[in-house]
């Protein structure tokens, strides 16, 4: 049986066969465990390498967009290999976005201060209550996708107090979210932006809310249930959660000396700064790089380079007293402003981001489908020893 060291460093699969069993470090929350393999992603902690399908992720946030990336990751064909395909593809994942009528009406129902997540959770529940019976050719994860991203349209126009609206059919998924959110048409810049963020935020190994997933995939549940699942899990501040906790706490700041002062006394009074830390990455997350220059570009342009200002300030301040911790920046920093300046709300940002996960997710899901063991780890007791019950007085 090989022994994997797989805390603090990630064991590269590509290098070497290995066939299971295998042993590995074991760390608090399952920390180092490997437990599965997959074609999908690979992501390396060691060096915050990256990739779908092979592809590097920066290539991909270079070249693609989110529709694109979700057709890499849902059938590891990249668009080069086929064309055709991949509008195939698009048009599919456009038309899952109609939802049956008593799914607007549901949404419709909850009251308008309902979170997001809520309703959204709600609505994906209902969406696989009405699910009919389709035939092999009919992928289930191309209309979960497109139904996340028109569930998440409903919400935001229901929050608005708008009436619901089915988006055009022609739009991509995020010229009609975008629309949903804002008006009648999407800034083709915002259109960038989002399909920038899906893209970045696609896939990321087994964190959380995928492996929460594939927990409850492993017990043969239903598909929507899987979903539900996860989805419950990223809405915790730990996750994408995280993403709204970062612009609740940086839109109140107003300046740069302002935003500073606040670090070193929330760092002082025991706080955390929301969008650092991570549980794969000992270093800044890779994606940082890619978003924070288009948060600048963005926050230019819409003459919020005050925004911009603030931010760096933080991270330049966190950075300095949580580096030497170990704690580094994270893909929620940056992420959580561009949402913003593209017009999200703040409790609307953990939704958004479960949109992009959803291709990594439904492909993990699919390519599991069939074979995947029941996850069943064990825990280890350290209660007190073997003793005698003892009754009650009087009893």
């Amino acid at each position: 049986m090989a022994k994997l060291h797989t805390l603090g460093s990630a064991f590269d699969w590509r290098s070497r066969g290995i066939d299971w069993p295998v042993t590995t470090d074991v760390g608090p929350g399952l920390a180092g465990v490997i437990a599965a393999e997959t074609r999908v992603m690979w992501l390396d902690p060691s060096s915050g390498q990256l990739s779908y399908r092979g592809v590097p992720v920066d290539a991909l946030a270079a070249d693609a967009d989110f529709e694109a990336v979700a057709h890499l990751l849902i059938t590891g064909r990249r668009a080069g290999d086929d064309a055709r395909g991949l509008e195939e593809f698009r048009s599919r994942l456009r038309a899952s976005r109609a939802l049956p009528p008593r799914v607007h009406e549901l949404i419709g129902r909850f009251d308008r201060s309902t979170h997001p997540t809520r309703m959204l959770r709600a609505g994906i529940s209902a969406a696989g209550c009405h699910e009919p019976d389709h035939g092999e050719g009919d992928r289930l994860e191309l209309r979960v996708v497109g139904q996340v991203a028109a569930l998440v349209g409903a919400i935001a126009r229901r929050r608005a107090g708008l009436p619901p609206r089915e988006a055009p059919e022609a739009s991509s998924l995020a010229e009609g979210l975008l629309a949903a959110m804002g008006g009648d048409r999407a800034e083709a810049d915002d259109v960038r932006a989002l399909d920038l963020l899906w893209v970045l935020y696609a896939a990321h190994g087994l964190d959380a809310p995928t492996l929460t997933s594939l927990i409850v995939a492993s017990c043969h549940a239903d598909p929507y249930d899987n979903i539900v699942a996860g989805l419950s899990a990223l809405r915790g501040k730990r996750a994408g959660g995280a993403a709204e906790s970062v612009l609740r706490q940086l839109l109140p700041l107003e300046d740069p000396g302002e935003a500073e002062a606040w670090v070193t006394a929330t760092l002082r009074a025991g706080g955390r700064i929301a969008g650092f830390g991570h549980h794969a990455y000992r270093m800044p997350d890779p994606r940082v790089v890619v978003l924070r220059r288009a948060v600048a570009a963005l926050a230019r342009e819409r003459d919020r380079a005050g925004l911009f200002d603030v931010a760096r300030t933080v991270e330049s301040a966190a950075t300095a007293a949580l580096a030497p911790r170990g704690v580094h920046i994270n893909v929620n920093f940056y992420g959580a402003l561009l949402f913003h300046l593209i017009g999200a709300e703040p409790s609307l940002v953990p939704c958004l981001i479960a949109v992009g996960r959803m291709a990594g997710t439904t492909a993990l899901l699919s390519e599991a489908h069939g074979r995947i063991r029941l996850y069943r780890p064990r825990c280890r007791y350290v209660g007190p020893e073997e003793r005698r019950y003892a009754r009650s007085p009087g009893s």
